[in-house]
């Protein structure tokens, strides 16, 4: 819970921050045909690399016609957005959005739709990271249809990794079920002495593995309003036997409650598995390419460590046996336009063609060269010359089967999952007790807290 004192100081703060943004006078180095935005990292490096490399002048000239803005990563938490957008601030005008809070913003209208616009077209975009960044829009006389209100410049989800190599001298395929990758674990864990662990999955922030599993058992928190329908006899039971099967899986294929510490520190899954000392692993499809790094450097490598990139497959992560899909929680961000900030046709054409440039095929390919990206766009998968790209989009993100979801957006629900499903895999609560106390402290939940 935020103290009174904390909660002021992050308003302050924020307040500080969106001020200069458009609380106000625009700052007067920033002209009308300026178009500001969220700065990031990532990319900051793609476009200087096509400003030096690219044919197309808008590449060259980026930093004449956008003036990004860099949000301190120290307030994200807090969502610096919604203060900016309620008080209906024209700046950032285009920002670039987790899934979540593309639902959550979309939904409250804030920002423009790109489809009946004219700004980007969804068939653009892979269907289904497509679906992640739509929302529901109500029209007059009719039933509400999926605008898309953000555009994502590559695909992320949390997905199965596995020792292909392992598999592959045992005859054992990928599982597509969580009674198949036990099944696979009792066969291969007792013939490899430097195999740990049968399963590794995060435990900080354990909430954002936890949802593709339990939404492989048919369960679901929030529904697609926003309402709570956890509490349902459905998506309850969907829940307790999805957190049981994990539960079940700890001590013998998966680390117990008195193991969980050591995976606690950052990117410390990823350096196990790379040490050789798990057969699966949760993690985020970006993980390949730093598991790509570590065998390059091969730093602290010893006997049974990754040696090859081809020793890792991907899948989907399993659902539970006689259910239709598997599911990824979308990691991937998108950028959206700020509807307060579209005062006249030359911001929407403005917007147009920062979106343009930023999405572009030529712009995710360097992307997927440079940074191991998966690209958003239909035409650019088409073009992959990146071999562990392809294997990402081909074995986990297009099998038929596998669906992208964002998690729910409330940051109560999430954080109250997140404290007693720690409980639960620490051993200090059953899967039904910690249900019932996540069902009790979120009664009265309503669709935008």
């Amino acid at each position: 819970m935020m103290t009174d004192s904390r909660l002021f100081l992050v308003v302050i703060l924020v307040g500080a921050l969106l001020l200069p943004l458009g609380c106000g006078r625009p700052p007067e180095e920033v002209s009308r045909r300026v178009l500001t935005f969220t700065d990031d990292g990532p990319t900051r490096e793609i476009i200087r690399f096509l400003g030096k490399e690219s044919q197309l002048s808008g590449y060259r000239d980026f930093d004449r016609s956008f003036k990004g803005l860099l949000v301190p990563e120290s307030l994200l938490p807090f969502e610096p957005f919604v203060l900016g957008l309620s008080t209906e601030s024209k700046v950032p005008a285009v920002l670039l959005l987790d899934a979540p809070w593309v639902q959550r913003y979309g939904a409250a209208g804030w920002l423009y739709e790109l489809e009946r616009t004219n700004i980007f077209l969804r068939n653009h975009l892979a269907p289904a990271v497509a679906e992640a960044f739509s929302v529901a829009v109500p029209r007059p006389g009719g039933p509400p249809i999926q605008e898309l209100v953000a555009v994502p410049t590559q695909i992320k989800g949390n997905i199965l990794f596995f020792r292909q190599d392992l598999l592959q001298r045992y005859q054992v395929p990928p599982p597509r079920t969580w009674e198949e990758l036990r099944a696979a674990c009792r066969k291969i864990l007792p013939l490899e002495k430097s195999l740990k662990h049968g399963l590794l999955f995060h435990y900080t922030n354990f909430v954002n593995d936890f949802y593709p599993i339990l939404w492989g058992f048919g369960g679901r928190v929030i529904d697609d309003r926003g309402r709570l329908v956890l509490h349902r006899k459905g998506n309850l039971s969907a829940a307790v036997a999805a957190l049981s099967e994990i539960r079940s899986l700890q001590g013998g294929i998966a680390p117990g409650p008195k193991e969980l510490a050591q995976f606690e520190a950052p990117g410390s899954l990823r350096q196990a598995f790379y040490r050789g000392e798990a057969l699966f692993m949760i993690n985020w499809n970006t993980r390949l390419n730093d598991l790509k790094e570590l065998i390059r450097k091969g730093e602290g490598r010893s006997p049974g460590a990754l040696v090859n990139l081809n020793q890792v497959g991907v899948a989907p992560i399993p659902c539970q046996t006689g259910q239709p899909h598997r599911y990824a929680n979308v990691g991937s961000f998108g950028w959206g336009v700020n509807r307060f900030a579209v005062t006249s046709p030359e911001v929407i054409a403005d917007a147009k063609r920062f979106i343009n440039l930023v999405a572009d095929v030529e712009f995710q390919l360097l992307a997927a060269r440079i940074q191991g990206q998966v690209p958003s766009l239909e035409s650019a998968l088409k073009r992959l010359e990146h071999p562990e790209v392809q294997q990402l989009y081909r074995d986990a993100f297009a099998v038929t089967d596998m669906r992208l979801r964002a998690r729910p957006q409330s940051r109560r629900v999430n954080n109250t999952l997140e404290k007693h499903l720690l409980e639960a895999i620490n051993g200090q609560r059953s899967p039904e007790g910690a249900f019932e106390e996540i069902i009790k402290e979120l009664r009265g939940l309503k669709a935008d807290d």
